[in-house]
């Protein structure tokens, strides 16, 4: 939720007029910015509370902080019609009352609906009355047709259809459809959530006739194998689609290519059968390639020195924190398959297979970075990682 203190001085900015300008470059220089994150609530309401009290606004932001959500209501009597006729009245400092007749800080706003028009519209909401919509009723001369805009076309509104029941997801299960995709380019900032999601509206789109899970929140059976960190591209993903009838694998790929972006190719499609492990249950390893820095140019056999003793070595240590809190130490080199140099004159970088089990055993690309200055004593940089693919243990042999 957002602070009550910056809520307050939202609504404050929102109601302002041209003598908020100097307030706003005042709370600037005062260091207000990334107002609504925790760490930064205190230093952003101290800067905007000294830059309106240095304006002399404080009295309005009180009227704002006290609730005083109506800035056209007088608390004694209300609007009168009298008033919205009076064109002499104005603005009363200090005070709750502010007449729709004086100069309001958007006037000067083209919005090409006339002012007395809002008025009496204003007046008409307070007596609970309603306009009708003039796309389906008669005009109500807000202003915004002129002459040159042309006559409003009524158009009736569309019969509304029956109810025919609540939809019923089809959770029946007749093929597994395997596909192996990639993740490129800008697609990298797109976290698992969001692609999941954009591979369930790609697949409505493209109407295949996907399976449901059951329970109260049905979701698509769109599995992916494991998640991609955000940031990182990926030539390999491996994601399981479940569908109520059986397609054409070939159909299939064309249809779902076609609603997704060039930045999510799909390289393979492959029937599985349903009763089959999952993806999910069946990954094993995973094959990266990650590009390396280091603090000063190193020459390319001193890499190779690295790489070399990180193989040699029987054991590295890691010490990490569980989400429970509690301590928890690892032996990254047990969980590290190969690793080799897969340099260009231009880059370093470092080709490895580790574990990338679904059940907390993996080695993440930090991981390899962290064995790198165990052997080598200094630090490095993880410029870029791209997952190679993902690797399948075999299915277990029925017996």
């Amino acid at each position: 939720f957002t602070d009550v203190r910056i809520s307050a001085m939202e609504d404050f900015v929102g109601r302002g007029d041209r003598r908020l300008a100097p307030v706003i470059h005042r709370a600037w220089q005062l260091g207000a910015g990334m107002d609504a994150w925790w760490e930064s609530l205190d230093r952003a309401f101290a800067a905007w509370t000294n830059a309106i009290a240095e304006s002399e606004l404080t009295w309005r932001y009180r009227q704002v902080e006290n609730g005083e959500w109506n800035v056209f209501e007088n608390s004694e009597s209300g609007i009168r019609n009298s008033e919205l006729q009076d064109d002499t009245s104005s603005e009363v400092p200090n005070s709750n009352v502010r007449i729709p007749n004086s100069p309001l800080p958007w006037d000067h706003l083209d919005t090409g609906i006339d002012k007395q028009w809002l008025k009496e519209d204003l007046l008409r909401a307070l007596e609970a009355a309603t306009v009708p919509d003039c796309s389906f009723e008669g005009c109500s001369h807000c202003g915004v047709c002129s002459v040159e805009f042309g006559h409003n076309i009524v158009v009736p509104p569309l019969p509304i259809p029956a109810f025919e029941g609540h939809f019923v997801p089809n959770q029946q299960r007749i093929q597994r459809l395997r596909v192996q995709m990639g993740k490129l380019g800008e697609m990298a900032l797109v976290s698992h959530l969001d692609l999941m999601r954009l591979l369930d509206r790609a697949v409505r789109r493209a109407a295949l006739p996907i399976a449901f899970t059951g329970g109260f929140h049905p979701g698509p059976r769109i599995i992916s194998a494991n998640a991609l960190p955000l940031g990182v591209t990926s030539s390999g993903e491996i994601i399981d689609f479940e569908l109520t009838e059986a397609m054409d694998v070939d159909r299939f790929r064309a249809e779902l290519v076609a609603q997704l972006p060039v930045d999510l190719p799909i390289y393979a499609v492959e029937p599985v059968e349903v009763t089959a492990p999952s993806a999910t249950q069946l990954l094993h390893q995973a094959e990266y390639v990650i590009t390396v820095g280091a603090e000063a140019e190193v020459p390319l056999s001193q890499w190779q020195t690295w790489v070399d003793a990180i193989l040699a070595a029987d054991a590295i240590w890691l010490e990490q924190r569980t989400k429970s809190g509690k301590t928890q130490t690892i032996n990254l080199r047990d969980r590290l398959v190969a690793l080799s140099l897969d340099s260009t004159p231009s880059q370093i970088a470092l080709r490895y297979i580790g574990s990338c089990r679904n059940d907390g055993t993996l080695l993440r690309p930090d991981h390899v970075v962290t064995m790198l200055e165990h052997v080598a004593n200094q630090e490095f940089h993880l410029l870029r990682t791209h997952r190679d693919h993902l690797i399948l243990a075999p299915e277990p042999i029925a017996g």
